[in-house]
């Protein structure tokens, strides 16, 4: 029998500190493999270990990926030159229709609303495209388009009206989704952008090669994802410390909450085990689409929870900029654990999104050398967006 028990660490608090709307902090994983594709662990006790590690929503999401009897035959025209087409002749081993059916059993064994939610999904996996994760949906597709979305997002538009999904790890492959090809159909399901995936951090992933920050190109092709953090597990081991994992405020722990708190974009990325994270800016919290204002905004910030209480952290409030790498617009100097009120300055033109950036001053992270955004990320919540605002 698995052991079910929960960590015993010390918990953050749950109840939000700035807001009083009936939502509740749950710590979510909704990335993570296991060797139904190409992991090592046991799906049979996947989500028990998650549980055990102190998670309160685990997903699997095992690769769909190129079929390997069609490698071989890839269509060069599909890629740019004989390099991307050499990277996407290495898809992973793919899961089966068994492996998916056994996955569902597993998930609902597993879950228990109130206690713990246990969702299956599976990650559409293009090696030179992209990767991206779907969830809710009743079933899965591998690569039908080569070297283009168009095969997912039909599968979404089309067979799958209730499944959410997220990009993954973006900008590590080069396709970048098709320069984050944009379907206006999908947007409100396109909830997930992961900005610590592993032990990293994307908010400036492929800055170094000349390409734009991920989280700018996505949004200015017109999407509107949340952002998350997610373990991208493949070892025997899963919550491992260290590695990403989502802070979700739901109204209800539930895999019906949970989805509902997805597209409402009441999410954060993070990379601490325990980090608690809330904020609003003139009482809406992050994931709200504003109003149009002219004027200054007040931001209120809740974080803390753990190690991190006591201990200095920079807040950092981005916006894109028009170099393709974020814009700083304000940093403030907090202490974990203690609420924190700074009015930000009213803005120059019209901001597509804010976002809330949490940094430990006392380390550099990744990103250009100069710009006074590459503290060691902690945490990013998922942005403000206004409202018709050009993204």
């Amino acid at each position: 029998m698995e052991d079910h028990r929960q960590d015993q660490t010390p918990r953050p608090e749950r109840a939000s500190r700035v807001l009083d709307d009936g939502t509740r902090l749950l710590f979510a994983d909704l990335h993570n493999h296991t060797m139904l594709s190409d992991g090592a662990g046991d799906p049979e006790r996947a989500f028990a270990l998650m549980r055990g590690a102190g998670l309160d929503v685990a997903a699997l999401t095992d690769h769909a990926s190129i079929p390997h009897h069609q490698l071989d035959y890839l269509d060069p025209a599909d890629y740019p030159d004989e390099e991307a087409l050499a990277l996407a002749r290495m898809a992973p081993h793919s899961i089966t229709d068994e492996g998916w059916a056994r996955v569902e059993e597993l998930a609902e064994a597993a879950d228990v609303p109130g206690e713990f939610t246990a969702v299956r999904g599976f990650e559409w996996t293009e090696p030179w495209l992209g990767h991206a994760n779907v969830w809710f949906s009743s079933g899965y597709l591998g690569v039908t388009t080569p070297g283009r979305v168009g095969g997912l997002h039909a599968f979404l538009e089309d067979e799958e009206p209730q499944a959410l999904f997220g990009y993954n790890h973006p900008g590590r492959e080069p396709g970048r989704f098709g320069d984050f090809q944009l379907e206006p159909s999908l947007v409100r399901r396109m909830v997930t952008l992961e900005m610590f995936n592993r032990y990293d951090d994307y908010l400036f992933e492929g800055v170094d090669r000349g390409r734009p920050s991920p989280l700018v190109a996505c949004t200015a092709a017109g999407w509107r994802p949340g952002l998350i953090g997610v373990s991208d597990e493949h070892s025997r081991s899963y919550g491992l410390r260290g590695k990403g994992r989502t802070g979700v405020w739901a109204r209800e722990h539930s895999r019906a909450g949970v989805r509902e708190a997805l597209l409402a974009r009441r999410t954060y990325g993070t990379r601490e085990v325990g980090l608690r994270l809330d904020a609003t800016l003139d009482g809406e919290r992050f994931g709200a689409t504003l109003a149009p204002g002219g004027g200054a905004r007040e931001l209120r910030v809740d974080v803390g929870g753990g190690e991190h209480d006591g201990r200095p952290v920079q807040l950092q409030v981005l916006a894109p900029g028009d170099d393709g790498l974020p814009r700083v617009v304000a940093l403030h100097d907090a202490v974990g654990g203690e609420t924190a009120a700074l009015d930000l300055p009213a803005p120059a033109g019209r901001e597509p999104w804010l976002v809330l950036r949490v940094a430990d001053p006392s380390r550099r992270g990744a990103g250009p050398s100069g710009h006074p955004g590459t503290a060691w990320g902690l945490a990013c919540a998922s942005p403000w967006y206004q409202e018709d605002a050009p993204a």
